[in-house]
């Protein structure tokens, strides 16, 4: 067992060094229609400048801009530059100049530096073995107590496919999807939706254990189906899977327990997931209702949630726990830094369909700029802590920051209740006329 161990090791030490594999590439028509629909914000927010870790639009000159829009829109650097593209990006350009209103100079500052997440080197620490450790109890603890509640494990019953292992594995019933491991409370109920939960980052399932509790009293007969996400989960494991696999996987997964229709939920992470279920044809229509919380792909084109996560420099105490346990972890730095693509994870408030949703929102949020996504989605800046119109209903705690709401029965309980009204009003998506 050690010799496994040791390979997986040595194998994960290079693997955060490997370059990004990229989806498909967009194609112009494609590449146009996001361009025109994020980046008219420019104007507004001064975003360009954000990208460029908020240097002067002066020291912005043209052939910085180019590097910029060059990965956001084509996954490539300067040098990949094809002749093809030349008169397509000359065109975003004037476009940026005319957002502005100012002239970009020709040339190159090499003061102004931009982020492009997966080109970027990837920057991480590693762990010693009493981090580890701790990871192991942590999750060995979240399984007795997901199994005490009611919860049966799925998954490849290979306890040593991560570090740290897990040993319960062997105990665990098969996962119909080798790649994904879950755990599932049985659906009793022929009147309620069930829920698929997608976790964020952190030490898997931990911090929702109470909240699944909760739900499961306040709806005894309706069953959960929690995914765990281990390359977001603080252990070393494989990379995460693409988001074609993801979403077979999930689909197989659903169908093995003949569910039709269900609630999405997600929190943080598992939110960019969720993008990927709402903004599928086929899959999406099964979604009864969406519950999105602490969600990061809303208004994704703008630059907070890479900077805040990947590229800030911490200070305040919350942002050095940030930095170390999360953003510096090297699965979670692998998964951001080389399998996480803007333009694939956005997610437009047009894309939640007719079905009924609420978005959860912290006001002290350090990774996303809430407020902004607030305004996005409500059209208001004066909210107060429950806000409803049509089928959109928004829950904001202004002095919590990110996740905080699992922390505490007064925070979880509206969560709890909204949800338990989704279960049993839920009804699958309208078909576009």
């Amino acid at each position: 067992m050690p010799s496994i161990h040791s390979t997986r090791i040595c194998a994960h030490l290079t693997r955060p060094h490997q370059a990004a594999v990229h989806p498909s590439p967009l194609t112009r028509k494609e590449r146009e229609a996001l361009f025109a629909r994020c980046f008219i914000y420019i104007a507004r927010m001064n975003m360009a400048t954000g990208w460029f870790f908020g240097s002067e639009a002066s020291l912005i000159k043209r052939e910085n801009m180019k590097e910029w829009l060059l990965w956001a829109l084509f996954d490539c650097n300067l040098d990949g530059l094809r002749e093809e593209w030349m008169d397509e990006l000359e065109g975003y350009l004037r476009r940026l100049e005319a957002y502005m209103g100012s002239k970009i100079e020709d040339g190159w500052c090499e003061a102004a530096r931009c982020m492009r997440l997966t080109l970027d080197p990837v920057v991480m620490l590693h762990r010693p073995l009493a981090w580890y450790t701790i990871v192991g109890l942590v999750d060995a603890l979240t399984s007795f107590k997901l199994a005490y509640a009611g919860f049966k494990h799925r998954d490849n019953r290979n306890p040593f496919c991560c570090f740290p292992p897990r040993l319960w594995s062997l105990f665990s019933q098969r996962s119909p999807e080798p790649a994904l491991a879950y755990w599932y409370r049985p659906h009793r109920s022929k009147t309620k939706q069930p829920v698929l939960f997608l976790h964020g980052i952190g030490i898997g399932l931990w911090p929702y254990v109470s909240f699944f509790r909760e739900l499961a009293v306040e709806d005894p007969d309706v069953g959960i189906i929690a995914i765990e996400n281990l390359s977001i989960s603080m252990h070393i494991s494989n990379p995460p899977l693409c988001r074609s696999r993801m979403l077979a996987a999930l689909s197989k997964i659903l169908r093995h327990h003949h569910i039709s229709t269900f609630v999405l939920a997600a929190h943080s992470y598992g939110t960019v997931l969720s993008a990927h279920i709402l903004r599928d044809p086929e899959f999406s229509k099964r979604i009864t209702a969406t519950f999105l919380i602490d969600p990061i792909p809303f208004l994704l084109y703008l630059p907070p949630v890479a900077y805040n996560f990947v590229y800030r420099v911490p200070r305040s105490a919350s942002e050095w726990q940030l930095w170390y346990f999360a953003s510096r972890d090297p699965d979670i730095a692998r998964a951001l830094s080389r399998h996480f693509f803007w333009s694939e994870n956005l997610l437009w408030k047009e894309d939640l369909g007719r079905c009924e949703t609420a978005v959860v929102l912290c006001g002290q949020d350090q990774i996303v700029d809430s407020t902004e996504v607030l305004r996005y989605l409500t059209g208001t800046d004066d909210v107060t802590f429950r806000w409803r119109k049509d089928d959109l209903e928004v829950l904001y705690y202004p002095t919590l920051d990110h996740s905080n709401q699992f922390d505490y029965e007064e925070y979880r309980r509206p969560m709890v209740e909204v949800l338990s009204r989704f279960v049993k009003n839920g009804r699958p998506r309208p078909m576009d006329a």
